[in-house]
């Protein structure tokens, strides 16, 4: 059989082009008496005696250096067919000669290097079979075998053919495929009744004939099978026009790009390959071909498909892909018999419509093309998805449904999931336990005005805190559940301020609604007297926040009102050198604040879930708010069709998640442009319906569309229940007693350290892992949302299958850091005495982002080595420079939180300290940025207060980071201890920083 063609458009027809011969061979032979011998344990092959009637004898794969004896003895026997192929050599062995009535050799994949004139001793034969062997010429005997139909030499190192070839007159098919022939042998034009030829893979270079072939090829009209690919084509003669009889014709992998208008003339042409070329316009001569079944044009420049496609009307096969093609045309569906459509790695955005009449077509490509419509995921599923698609597009109106998000928080044990149950499913609930993490759920709250909540039901365990702050979102309506049944005044801040705070800080202006619940357990009076302790709480935490803002923002102004040559140079100055540029953003951040105050509403509203007090009334406030056009305008104003429809194809994928290109793809379908698609997605992400963290500088470049299998992801890891991760891990029933205490020991080391290991999370996560890829996709994405790092990723393939280890930064429990050496293999050496010190402070007077520590843990994972960590402390270096971040909680109401990050070096030297911490402070910065509500300061520590241990040292406005080294002046002030100067390469960096500490 022929050699295959080039992959692609090739690979699917060798063996339908060629089947005729290889069927032809099958039948000749299925008459006959066939013996097939294999090698003993010695290697060595014996035949057995009396093969007198064997007409077939097979003797291939055995790797035999010679023939076996005995073989010459068949010569007088019946002997037709002898098949040698897959041995080992080295030239015909001389008993094959002998045996005269052969009508097929097969001495295929040898090692041949010649054949003697001993061939024509073979008179009978009619199919001769030498391909992949080492000939480098035939013998001029080869023309006396005048009984030989078909000749396969492909795959050899032929340069020449004999002159005696052409005395072949019932030659049918010769294949010469890859052989080092520089020009279309001469010899082969005259015979008469060559109907199949295979000339590919032979580079015609020589100057005669360089890229064409001779015009003498007129003379091969029998032709109906012919193979020219990468033979270096550039052109085809007049004359080839006159092969009237060609069925099938392979041009590809060549230089063509153009074909003579006579090809128009092939009208048996069934199939042409064409593909591998460098056509820029689709060969117009080839729509006259209407015997055409088959037509490959692959990889070549086309940009357009004439609209005449339609003529070729008994195509069943049409390969395009690799090309530049921007559109298809309408007449494409009328090619009904189409059975194979393949137009991937084009430039095609819009199919057709009426795509689905091209019913027939099974064999179906269209990936890597920008589709718009349909979107990629229908056109990949096939022709009839695309139909049904076309025709709902036809006749569709998309209804605009108002929907607000509805997000419910509060302590662990605030009833929240049973208040959610209430109002979703109108039904009591005497206990649930609220166990179950973060959950979302749909709840049309009005069917008639077709209002829909979107509610979110935060986890109330403190494990949760570092991911919680991901779905708070502007625009939404916010429940704050109170326990009133265990509520005491005491603990107001717990139960209530501090959530205020936190959304506050997340998502100023926001609107809250506090719900008291168990009021089942409670008595009337005492429901009364905790609201109203509530109520006057909430207003003395408001006016307090308030008029510390009021405050705060009074300092600026009056540092404005100074002159700034006169606060520069006066250290005792609130802002001390701070530039009249910064103290108006900072002015301009105080302002926001109190404009964004939350809109809290009154009364707390009581509620039982066990017999559904009030939970009417909730539900009646709920829709009254929501309906309310100055709080939630977004939710009344007419929405764009695009919008709605970008929200539909959002919807479609299976994925968990998209990346922003994949969005905005489905953005261009919905048509929305990259600069108008952001502000679809925000409100998207506002109404809830899925996650885009535009401010996020790791995050925007994903957008969560399936919030289920995301918040399952989460919730694995944040349940902080030993129970429920064992029952993921031993899930498999084969679990024994060993592996068992291995799985306690992982989870143990979890809870405690915050370690796993990747097979470990590949177990939990199993139901939403099927590859490799998909875990490492995952990691990736908890990587980058700051939830855990890799602590020993190798630089390049681990060695001895080495497992990567990942921490969850908000487990570690171990107040004081040690040195993981028993998995990174590190130590970690104890801090030099430091001659200078920088030391950087966050100060949060509010509250501290729940998470904040453990995500900038991660965040600073990329820029230090040999880390370890602690609770509330890392040690770490950045080269070969140390570094320390802590955390000190605030130890009372008027304490803060305070963050900081520090390092040491000598004086010539501070640069590599800045150097140190630099990175790490534009982390927390961009970090802070996801809490437009947050006031906190920054401040530059005293170096020189540092080094005399001083418990208060003088802190210098950390706008300084933001700002250039003052010019002329080396040393500044330091109040503290009277008149102490500082070098002001201990108070600026060399380089401001890229986001200032207080730009929002």
């Amino acid at each position: 059989m022929m050699a295959a063609a080039p992959k692609d458009a090739c690979d699917l027809k060798t063996a339908r082009l060629w089947r005729d011969a290889a069927l032809r061979s099958r039948k000749l032979r299925s008459s006959l008496r066939q013996l097939t011998l294999s090698c003993s344990d010695e290697n060595k092959l014996i035949l057995p005696e009396n093969l007198g009637d064997v007409e077939v004898l097979n003797l291939g794969n055995n790797s035999l250096e010679d023939v076996p004896d005995g073989l010459r003895s068949l010569s007088a026997g019946n002997l037709h067919v002898l098949i040698l192929r897959r041995n080992k050599l080295l030239s015909v062995p001389s008993a094959v000669y002998e045996l005269g009535r052969l009508t097929e050799l097969d001495m295929s994949h040898n090692r041949l290097s010649c054949l003697t004139e001993a061939v024509g001793l073979l008179s009978q034969l009619k199919k001769l079979c030498l391909s992949h062997n080492k000939l480098q010429t035939l013998p001029r005997q080869i023309g006396s075998l005048v009984h030989l139909e078909e000749l396969d030499v492909s795959f050899n190192r032929m340069s020449h053919l004999p002159d005696t070839m052409q005395g072949l007159a019932r030659l049918r098919a010769l294949d010469l495929d890859h052989n080092e022939l520089a020009s279309f042998p001469q010899q082969i034009l005259q015979l008469p009744a060559l109907e199949e030829l295979d000339f590919s893979g032979n580079k015609m270079l020589c100057s005669s004939c360089a890229g064409s072939l001779p015009d003498g090829i007129r003379a091969m009209k029998p032709l109906k099978i012919l193979w020219l690919s990468s033979t270096g084509l550039c052109i085809l003669p007049d004359s080839f026009c006159e092969l009237t009889n060609l069925e099938s014709l392979m041009l590809d992998n060549n230089n063509l790009s153009s074909l003579p208008e006579g090809v128009g003339n092939l009208q048996k042409l069934r199939m042409i390959n064409l593909s591998s070329n460098t056509f820029q316009e689709f060969p117009r001569t080839l729509l006259r071909l209407q015997e055409l079944e088959e037509l490959y044009v692959s990889r070549n420049k086309l940009t357009v498909l004439p609209d005449g496609i339609s003529s070729l009307f008994r195509l069943v096969t049409l390969w395009l892909d690799n090309n530049r093609i921007r559109y298809l045309p309408d007449t494409i569906v009328e090619l009904g018999l189409l059975e194979e459509l393949v137009l991937q790695g084009n430039q095609i955005a819009i199919l057709p419509d009426n795509f689905g009449k091209l019913s027939k077509v099974n064999i179906w490509k269209i990936k890597d093309n920008p589709l718009i419509q349909p979107p990629y995921e229908v056109c990949m599923k096939g022709i009839p998805y695309i139909a049904a698609y076309q025709k709902e597009l036809a006749h569709s109106q998309p209804a605009v449904k108002p929907r607000l998000k509805l997000v419910l928080t509060g302590l662990k044990d605030a009833g929240k999931t049973v208040l959610r149950r209430c109002l979703t499913d109108g039904q009591q609930y005497s206990c649930i336990l609220g166990n179950a993490g973060i959950e979302v759920t749909n709840w049309t709250a009005d069917a008639e005005r077709g209002l829909t909540f979107i509610v979110y039901d935060l986890a109330g365990d403190q494990s949760y805190d570092i991911i919680n702050p991901f779905f708070l979102s502007p625009g939404a309506l916010y429940i704050l559940a109170v326990n009133l049944e265990s509520y005491v005044s005491k603990q107001f801040y717990t139960s209530v301020g501090y959530f205020l705070h936190f959304i506050s800080a997340k998502v100023p202006h926001a609107v809250v609604c506090i719900v008291g619940t168990h009021t089942d357990l409670c008595q009337e009076r005492e429901i009364e007297e905790k609201c109203l302790d509530i109520h006057h709480q909430i207003a003395l935490q408001e006016k307090k926040d308030s008029e510390t803002l009021q405050n705060l923002a009074q300092t600026v102004d009056e540092a404005l009102s100074q002159d700034y040559d006169m606060r520069a140079s006066n250290p005792h100055a609130a802002f001390y050198g701070v530039s009249d540029k910064n103290l108006r953003r900072k002015k301009a951040q105080f302002q926001y604040l109190m404009n964004n105050r939350l809109q809290i509403l009154s009364p707390v509203l009581c509620v039982s879930c066990h017999n559904c007090s009030n939970i009417r009334r909730l539900r009646e406030k709920l829709l009254s708010v929501a309906e309310h056009r100055e709080i939630f305008p977004n939710l009344h104003r007419v929405l764009p069709k695009s919008w709605q429809m970008l929200e539909e194809l959002h919807f479609k994928p299976q994925e968990l998640w998209l990346t922003w290109w994949d969005s905005a793809r489905l953005g261009l379908q919905a048509g929305l442009t990259e600069d108008r698609l952001q502000s679809a997605l925000s409100y998207l992400h506002e109404s809830g319906k899925l996650l885009y963290f535009e401010d996020n500088a790791t995050l925007k470049e994903y957008v969560f569309h399936n919030l289920t299998k995301l918040i399952d992801i989460l919730n694995v890891f944040f349940q902080r229940d030993a129970s429920v991760l064992l029952q993921k891990l031993m899930n498999d029933t084969n679990v024994d007693d060993l592996r068992a205490t291995q799985f306690h020991h992982y989870v143990e080391g979890f809870l405690l350290h915050g370690l796993l290991p990747t097979h470990i999370i590949k177990l939990l996560l199993k139901p939403h892992i099927k590859t490799q890829q998909d875990l490492q996709l995952i990691l990736e994405l908890l990587e980058k949302m700051g939830l855990c790092y890799c602590i020993n990723k190798p630089k390049s393939r681990p060695l001895n299958g080495a497992t990567a280890w990942y921490k969850f930064p908000c487990y570690v429990k171990n107040e004081v850091p040690h040195a993981e050496a028993w998995i990174n293999g590190t130590n970690i050496s104890g801090q030099s005495l430091a001659i200078e010190q920088l030391q950087i402070e966050y100060s949060f007077p509010f509250i501290f982002p729940p998470g904040l520590f453990a995500r900038f843990s991660v965040q600073i994972n990329s820029h230090i080595v040999h880390r370890s960590d602690g609770k509330f402390q890392i040690f770490a270096y950045r080269g070969k420079v140390p570094v320390v971040v802590s955390f000190r909680p605030s130890k009372g109401a008027l304490q803060s939180d305070v963050l900081s990050i520090a390092s040491h070096a000598s004086l010539p030297n501070i640069w590599t300290a800045w150097q140190a911490i630099t990175p790490l402070v534009e982390e927390l910065n961009a970090l802070l940025l996801e809490w437009p509500g947050l006031y906190y300061t920054v401040h530059v520590l005293c170096s020189k207060c540092l080094k005399r241990g001083s418990p208060n040292p003088h802190t210098f406005p950390g706008e300084l980071l933001t700002q250039p080294r003052p010019e002329g002046i080396k040393e500044i002030i330091c109040p503290k201890n009277g008149s102490e100067r500082v070098n002001v390469a201990l108070v600026y960096p060399p380089t401001p920083t890229v986001i200032s500490p207080c730009s929002k």
